[in-house]
């Protein structure tokens, strides 16, 4: 027998058959409707109020709707039914309606409980949920729950309450007021899916970051979605799409399928939650920012920097929803609402390449002139400039330091100024060298209109040859000659140029591959280290007359006691080049003694540029220069 039977038979037991008797009227039933729109597939409920004269001692309601109502739950829980202690209480969701039979006192010990007499007494409640998905700009749609006598239910229900063993129906004066029992459907807000951007350092290695993926969903209750999500493939590689940590992974995902296109620079995902057997109805609850996946990329190109450095600028990539290019057949950006698809609005993110600072080793590379060897302290106390003159050469030196680790070979890298040509780079006199490098080659490229400029590249290793005796260059704190290059200062110069030499990573000189500044250390490439440029300073030639010692212009017996007045009794003088009147590159008694030969005996006169006109010193000497006005310059 089934619970229509049941509930047929109970009032029939207690003489209330429909039509046999009739109690007061002046009593009625009542359909509240909720105050809020139902939104998308949004729920609500219905609440059924009563209200009484006489205690009652049970009831039948039989209620219509249409079809954009779908009845989700029928309940007496929490309304003045239950608190009556009903036995007997039987929902039944019909096909356009719904009908309730509740009897107070059903069985033994038949205490005779009853609803007590009341105004507006919560008997029941209704839970509704829409059917429809209004689009934006849809009209509102009105839906009603009305009391229906003899249409639902087999055998046929009537609205009607039990009062004293007498049914009261529509027809005894039971009023049925649904009136109020009708709710709006509105349009919901627009649902969404947004890229929240994500980040992950440069750094080189394949670190990776995740892009979260957010749906907003006050359509209805998600069952499943597809993403398709195109970036840049120069910039970021797609390492991963996942659903780790998502609110579909706590709800149990069935069915997930993953791609990667990084080829095509994008990635697409499908999700179902409820996909199998035994098909419990998973999905995602309406709300806003659930988490739904996670997009993971990594960065190509590494933005590392040293300590001291400045930070490169970080390298944002747009991540963007597409539709109808990923995946064959090509997909859409879509989520699935009671069966239906629906097309979100669409929020693109970004994803940031951050630049990675990378602590300095103690190792340093430097250039200057042959003299900054083994200076004290090279960090607080930089190569000075190689000084040279328009036309002539000029050597500059490398240098390293590192005080805790042994360097097995270096590799340079260098740019300098296009006013400069290299002529040759050697070891010789160097410390690699003294420990006997067994390999050492160089390349030089001094043409200036190639594109890339001037720049020069070497590679040195020490233990290069069997029998493999693991040589290194000594630990130091003061700089060493790695080897030192010539380089000649071009006649287009102007006086006090500072002519750069860099440092610079990615050079080729005459090779075809790009070479960094490295040092090898424990057969590890290191480059993180602080690498010091020099310039060479171009100065101005001497213009002087030789053996004209008082520097006045002219050559006679004073310059011959100036000499002697200098070597023995610490006379001052402004141009020790033109004191030097024999130009062996020394001020003594032999230039006072050639001076008056000159003047009074018919001796040679001093060399070039001569005791008459000012002229430039042809010959290289370490006497210091004139501190004299007297120069030439172009």
């Amino acid at each position: 027998m089934n619970h229509r039977c049941i509930v047929a038979c109970l009032l029939t037991a207690c003489g209330v058959l429909f039509g046999l008797t009739t109690a007061d009227a002046q009593q009625s039933l009542q359909i509240q409707g909720p105050s809020a729109p139902l939104q998308g597939l949004g729920s609500a409920q219905f609440d059924i109020l009563m209200s009484t004269t006489a205690p009652t001692e049970g009831f039948v309601l039989a209620v219509g709707h249409g079809p954009e109502l779908l009845v989700q739950d029928i309940s007496v829980t929490g309304t003045a039914t239950e608190a009556a202690g009903a036995e007997l209480v039987v929902p039944e969701t019909l096909s356009g309606g719904w009908t309730l039979g509740v009897v107070l006192d059903s069985g033994p010990p038949f205490n005779a409980q009853t609803i007590p007499a009341g105004t507006n007494l919560l008997i029941a409640t209704v839970e509704a949920s829409s059917t429809v998905i209004l689009g934006q700009g849809d009209p509102d749609i009105t839906a009603a729950m009305t009391f229906v006598d003899g249409t639902l239910n087999n055998p046929p229900l009537d609205n009607i309450l039990v009062q004293g063993g007498l049914s009261l129906g529509a027809g005894q004066g039971l009023a049925l007021d649904d009136a109020a029992g009708t709710a709006t459907i509105t349009a919901p807000p627009p649902d969404s899916l947004s890229i929240e951007s994500g980040s992950a350092p440069a750094d080189g290695e394949g670190a990776t970051g995740c892009a979260r993926i957010l749906l907003n969903n006050q359509s209805g209750s998600v069952q499943g979605y597809t993403l398709a999500i195109s970036h840049d493939p120069s910039a970021i590689t797609l390492e991963e799409i996942n659903t780790n940590g998502t609110i579909a992974e706590l709800l149990g995902i069935e069915f997930e399928v993953a791609n990667l296109y990084n080829g095509s620079g994008g990635g697409s995902l499908g999700v179902v939650l409820d996909f199998v057997p035994d098909f419990d109805g998973q999905a995602i609850p309406t709300g806003s920012e659930n988490h739904i996946a996670n997009y993971c990329y990594s960065c190509n190109n590494p933005m590392i920097y040293f300590t001291g450095q400045d930070a490169p600028m970080a390298m944002t990539s747009d991540l963007t929803f597409v539709d109808g290019v990923l995946g064959t057949p090509p997909l859409t950006n879509v989520i699935v609402v009671g069966g239906q698809s629906i097309n979100p609005a669409q929020n693109n993110g970004t994803f940031t390449c951050e630049p990675v600072e990378v602590p300095l080793e103690d190792t340093k590379f430097s250039c200057g002139p042959r003299s900054y060897e083994n200076t004290a302290d090279p960090t607080n106390n930089p190569a000075p400039p190689i000084e040279g003159t328009i036309g002539t050469e000029v050597e500059v030196c490398f240098f390293y330091c590192d005080s805790d680790d042994n360097i097995q070979g270096v590799q340079l890298a260098v740019t300098y100024d296009c006013n400069l040509t290299m002529l040759d780079f050697s070891i010789t006199d160097s410390i690699f060298d003294e420990v006997g490098a067994e390999f050492f080659s160089y390349s030089i490229d001094d043409d200036a209109g190639d594109g890339d400029g001037c720049e020069f590249i070497a590679g040195i290793l020490l233990d290069a040859l069997p029998p493999f005796e693991d040589q290194t260059v000594p630990q130091t704190s003061v700089p060493l000659i790695i080897g030192c290059g010539t380089f000649f200062i071009d006649e287009a110069d102007t006086c006090g140029t500072d002519l750069s030499i860099d440092f610079t990573d990615g050079v080729n000189a005459a090779q075809s591959l790009p070479t960094k500044n490295i040092a090898v250390i424990e057969y590890q490439s290191i480059q993180n280290f602080q690498m010091d440029g020099c310039v060479v300073r171009v100065v101005p030639d001497e213009l002087f007359q030789r053996g004209d010692c008082n520097s006045d212009d002219k050559v006679d017996l004073a310059d011959a006691a100036t000499v002697l007045g200098w070597q023995f009794q610490g006379e001052a003088i402004e141009c020790p080049d033109a004191c030097d009147a024999n130009d062996d590159g020394k001020i003594n008694l032999a230039d006072s003694v050639l001076l008056m030969n000159y003047l009074f005996l018919g001796g040679s006169a001093p060399p070039a540029p001569g005791p008459l006109e000012d002229g430039i010193d042809p010959t290289v000497d370490e006497l210091p220069l004139c501190v004299s006005n007297d120069t030439y310059c172009l």
